[in-house]
């Protein structure tokens, strides 16, 4: 039989009114907490292996635009032209030349290519973003400024701002050897005013390197081309020395589109030269080969096994990744 309480409000006999405690409910918070704790990472992990292969896509797919370029004019790409054909010094890189094989031939049409990315008449480009050319797990994806030099004053003048030019990034670098960027006899396929055959590659097409991520972290890369006249400094991210140089090195300009294997001592490393390669991918980086095929190198890859990569024509005995 139901009673009535004082209140006179009807209630049901045997029924518990009792509510959570103060430490039921931290203890309810605490497992919540735990329970986030051990999604978040697998959450993140997925991402990442979501943004790696996304950059195995864009990578894969610069690699059979430079295929289909050897395919069409007997060689591939030159790493960049130091000047062109009026004699204009111009460093347009080799990212220009396979363009029109990734659905962007309009915008190599309009770009004045007798004259270098630094004159006015190509201002528009500068900060033209490329998808195929960003990695998404690298966050630092915003334009790059480039310090240019500065117009000397007069005795009488103060000291002239430094010149900041914007460019849009890129983080697939064409790889040029086992030399220093600019140097016209490199090893590698794409490198200063190269003009490489495939039957040029004796060390085999699936052993030869022919590009490489690096993450702006360890050096500046945009796809335009190398600024003639222009050395770059090496980055300084994050309060943290990302090069074996101090961040006042300079290298040059030819770095911003082409990497070397030089001073590498093993890939996951996080000290060495601004114009080496590199990823902000876990233990490791995404490179492709001249044959087309993608490979996720493992971090612990040392220095004579990318040289032996990096060479065309090296002889060297070197297993496939």
């Amino acid at each position: 039989m139901r009673g009535r309480g004082k209140s006179g409000i009807m209630r049901c006999p045997g029924r518990s009114e009792k509510a959570f405690t103060l430490v039921e409910l931290l203890i309810v918070v605490a497992v919540i907490a735990v329970l986030i704790g051990l999604l978040l990472p697998a959450v993140q992990k997925v991402r990442e292996t979501a943004s790696r292969t996304k950059c195995q896509c864009n990578i894969g797919q610069l690699a059979l635009a430079t295929i289909h370029h050897e395919q069409t004019f007997g060689k591939f790409p030159s790493g960049y032209q130091s000047s062109s054909v009026r004699g204009n010094p111009t460093g347009w890189g080799w990212a220009i030349s396979v363009l029109p094989y990734l659905e962007n031939e309009v915008l190599v049409r309009k770009m004045n290519l007798d004259n270098s990315i630094l004159e006015e008449t190509n201002n528009q480009f500068r900060e033209v973003r490329l998808p195929h050319f960003i990695c998404p797990s690298d966050y630092m994806s915003e334009a790059h400024e480039i310090e240019l030099p500065a117009t000397l004053p007069k005795p009488d003048e103060s000291p002239a701002a430094p010149n900041l030019m914007k460019f849009s990034p890129s983080h697939y670098m064409a790889v040029a050897g086992t030399l220093a960027t600019d140097s016209r006899e490199n090893t590698g396929i794409m490198y200063r005013d190269s003009r490489v055959k495939a039957d040029e590659i004796t060390d085999g097409l699936t052993h030869t390197l022919l590009h490489a991520e690096r993450t702006s972290r360890i050096g500046k890369g945009i796809w335009h081309a190398a600024l003639p006249g222009i050395t770059v400094r090496t980055p300084h991210v994050m309060g943290q020395e990302n090069s074996v140089e101090d961040t006042d090195a300079v290298y040059p300009s030819a770095s911003l589109v082409l990497c070397t294997t030089r001073g590498i001592d093993w890939l996951e490393s996080r000290r060495k030269p601004a114009d080496t390669f590199g990823s902000f991918h876990l233990s490791g980086a995404n490179v492709t080969f001249a044959d087309g095929h993608v490979e996720y190198l493992s971090g612990r890859q040392p220095e004579s096994l990318l040289a032996a990569w990096a060479s065309r024509a090296g002889g060297e005995i070197s297993n496939a990744p």
